[in-house]
């Protein structure tokens, strides 16, 4: 009977780790969604802020800004996924079919890319006057920058490196 329980004891103890392990692993994608999201949150309020859009501009605008991003983040992650193929190859290892493949699936995405782009600048300039559109260019150039520099400091503060900071002098 002892032995019973005790192998029932074990079971539920691996069973609750087993759990706690496959938590682990949602929990860093769900911070790394929080974190797009606030991310998100904070882009837009930065443009807000910087185009001075009107209540009106604002019920037009967001909803074709909103689109926007949604088409270019697919198109990224089709883009990342193609690439994934391919992943660890140096170009010496690859064939030349898969060379090829490789030039015209970049080729194929910066012209939809290119595409987007396009129709999304279209759609601005029905929606706002041309002065904004410009200037949203300007101010999501602008937030990146920030946010780059902001990621900077963060990773300096925490000694992380991504390679040397400063070259050597030939």
């Amino acid at each position: 009977m002892k032995n019973k329980t005790a192998i029932i004891g074990l079971l539920l103890m691996f069973i609750g780790f087993g759990h706690l392990v496959a938590q682990g692993g949602g929990d860093k994608a769900e911070k790394r969604k929080v974190r797009k999201e606030k991310v998100r949150a904070m882009k837009k309020s930065f443009i807000k802020k910087e185009l001075s859009l009107t209540a009106a501009q604002e019920t037009v605008f967001w909803p074709i800004y909103d689109e926007h991003e949604i088409q270019r983040e697919a198109l990224r992650k089709k883009h990342r996924e193609t690439r994934k193929k391919y992943k660890g190859k140096s170009p010496e290892e690859l064939t030349d079919v898969e060379a090829e493949d490789i030039l015209d699936s970049e080729m194929a995405f910066r012209e939809k890319q290119l595409a987007l782009e396009k129709a999304y600048g279209i759609k601005l300039k029905n929606a706002l006057p041309i002065k904004k559109v410009l200037m949203l260019r300007k101010a999501e150039r602008k937030f990146k920058k920030q946010l780059l520099d902001r990621m900077k400091k963060g990773q300096a503060r925490r000694g992380v490196s991504n390679g040397p900071s400063e070259h050597p002098e030939e």
